[in-house]
């Protein structure tokens, strides 16, 4: 059984992703947070699979839960995902930077959600086309185009997100630059690592 762990604010969209998790037959939810004090007390206590995350809460923004929870050197660190409003771009990359691996928007259907908390636990990182467009603004066109600390973005990476960003499903991207689907998901979540400095250089530092 997959576990997840939800800080929302707000009663009635709360409510309505409770009953999505409670209608699903492989995904529990083992807390729900409406403040960000007791999120950070609780999330060491259940130690849940994937954090399901709104951004503004009534003592705290919740980009400062990402950055205490998404480090890469904590000794438990759980997949985040972040579920929102904010469709802008300083906020969309500020939560991937502080360690998101996933960013959906609020309005999505229930399967949908469901599934990226799914993809999210798999090690993979949920990406609409609003943010896939916001992502490639942000990180430029060119191939050789320096990404926080130092990375680089190739080739594969730049098309995948461009196919996102025009609306194709994962199997469907995959379809376009024949490949699978795992591969699309593994370039996703390289990218978001790109957009991390902090997992850059932890990668780097276990590379050399």
């Amino acid at each position: 059984m997959l576990t997840v762990y939800l800080v929302e604010d707000d009663p009635l969209l709360a409510r309505h992703v409770l009953g999505a998790f409670q209608r699903s037959c492989d995904v529990r939810c083992v807390g729900h947070a409406a403040r960000l004090a007791q999120a950070r007390d609780e999330l060491p206590l259940f130690r849940p699979d994937v954090l399901l995350t709104d951004l503004g809460l009534p003592d705290g923004d919740a980009i400062d839960l990402i950055r205490e929870f998404g480090c890469p050197d904590v000794a438990w660190r759980p997949n985040i995902l972040v579920f929102s409003v904010f469709g802008d771009e300083v906020r969309v990359l500020e939560a991937i930077e502080s360690g998101a691996d996933g960013y959906f928007l609020k309005g999505c259907s229930d399967q949908e959600l469901l599934d990226a908390v799914r993809g999210a636990a798999r090690g993979e990182s949920p990406i609409s086309p609003g943010i896939a467009r916001q992502v490639l603004r942000r990180l430029g066109a060119a191939p050789a185009h320096a990404a926080a600390g130092g990375a680089r973005l190739s080739p594969a990476e730049q098309a995948v997100l461009r196919l996102v960003a025009q609306g194709y499903v994962t199997e469907e991207v995959g379809e376009r630059l024949m490949m699978t689907a795992h591969t699309v998901a593994t370039h996703v979540r390289a990218v978001y690592g790109k957009l991390q400095p902090a997992r850059t250089e932890a990668l780097a530092g276990s590379v050399s």
